[in-house]
């Protein structure tokens, strides 16, 4: 079955390898971000949240607006930023809020009951949704919480599967350039997995992908 895959942080790093690997499978891709990495065989729509909130809500109708039909919406997206939270902005915070919580958030209510029911969703969350960090208070925060976003709409008999994923470090454009990422993760071999465990039957599954050794280890798993 050829299915209408929104990607939302689909244009680098593993939302980009998830949206090469789904569109060879067939399946018609929509990628989001703010820079355009001019793939033929994906259509690519400019969405970016920063910390304004009070903006959100329009952008995320205008979105959708160009989309009728979606039947998996995959959230990869991430703003990191280091401190010790006194060192934080308040922008700061709400950037890191608005794109690892709130924006997943609003898009599935919207998606919910949308012409593609019953919607499957995919949540990247990371390392940092169980590894508490003294320097990541808020993109820790915003990981785990995700990663409660999905344990709980995996109860919801309104949704389709419900995947979470928590890869450890890859070797992606998100790190600062001075980061050592020698010893991360390929993100095509991460999607790859990602794609692996997406498939089969269940209602809600949680995993880990892990490095030394890279392997993927299934906490959770249920099937109704």
């Amino acid at each position: 079955m050829i299915k209408d895959i929104l990607i939302v942080g689909g244009t680098s790093g593993l939302g980009l390898e998830l949206a090469e690997k789904y569109s060879k499978l067939g399946h018609r891709v929509v990628i989001t971000g703010r820079t355009d990495p001019k793939k033929s065989n994906m259509k690519f729509l400019e969405f970016d949240v920063d910390a304004n909130t009070e903006v959100l809500p329009t952008r995320i109708e205008r979105l959708l607006g160009e989309l009728p039909t979606v039947n998996t919406l995959i959230y990869v997206a991430g703003y990191y930023l280091e401190g010790p939270i006194d060192k934080l902005s308040d922008g700061d915070i709400l950037g890191m809020i608005n794109t690892g919580l709130v924006a997943p958030a609003m898009l599935i209510r919207r998606l919910k009951n949308n012409p593609g029911r019953p919607l499957k969703v995919m949540l990247i969350t990371s390392s940092s949704q169980y590894t508490p960090r003294e320097l990541e208070p808020l993109y820790a925060a915003t990981k785990a919480g995700l990663g409660m976003l999905g344990a709980c709409l995996g109860l919801d008999g309104g949704l389709g599967k419900v995947l979470v994923v928590a890869p450890s470090g890859m070797k992606t454009p998100f790190w600062d350039a001075q980061k050592d990422t020698s010893e991360y993760l390929d993100p095509e071999w991460v999607a790859e997995k990602v794609i692996e465990l997406s498939s089969g039957p269940f209602k809600y599954k949680y995993a880990k992908i892990l490095r030394g050794p890279q392997r993927v280890e299934v906490v959770e798993t249920s099937e109704k």
